[in-house]
């Protein structure tokens, strides 16, 4: 039950995000943009995106071929951008700015986003 959960939490979530960044593409841009690296709320940041990562995957770490990889995948993910929050931020900030630099970039990543939202919210009502 873990895995249609999450996937309609992940897959709702990813949706709104979605939504709100093709609406709203400029607010993404400066936000990655204006981000600091060195500051206090980036290791804030670290921590509670570590520890939610760290949940996901303590709840859910399915390998079975099936569409819960996909949530697992990003279960993982979640940690590792945690982490890389807390001890490389500035590595893991000049890489989102590489691919957020522009809208077109943001519209793109944002209609992925969408799409991967959707697909997840479709599993995760499944049952």
């Amino acid at each position: 039950m873990a895995s249609y959960f999450l996937a309609e939490l992940m897959g709702l979530s990813f949706i709104l995000i979605g939504l709100a960044g093709l609406i709203r593409p400029k607010l993404l841009l400066n936000a990655v943009r204006d981000f600091d690296h060195d500051s206090f709320s980036t290791l804030g940041i670290g921590i509670v995106t570590m520890i939610t990562g760290v949940a996901l995957v303590m709840t859910h770490n399915i390998w079975d071929g099936t569409w819960r990889v996909v949530v697992t995948v990003f279960a993982w993910l979640t940690l590792l951008k945690g982490f890389l929050y807390m001890t490389a931020p500035k590595s893991l900030l000049n890489i989102q700015r590489k691919w957020i630099k522009n809208e077109t970039n943001v519209r793109v990543a944002m209609v992925i986003v969408l799409i991967i939202g959707l697909y997840l919210r479709t599993k995760g009502v499944a049952y």
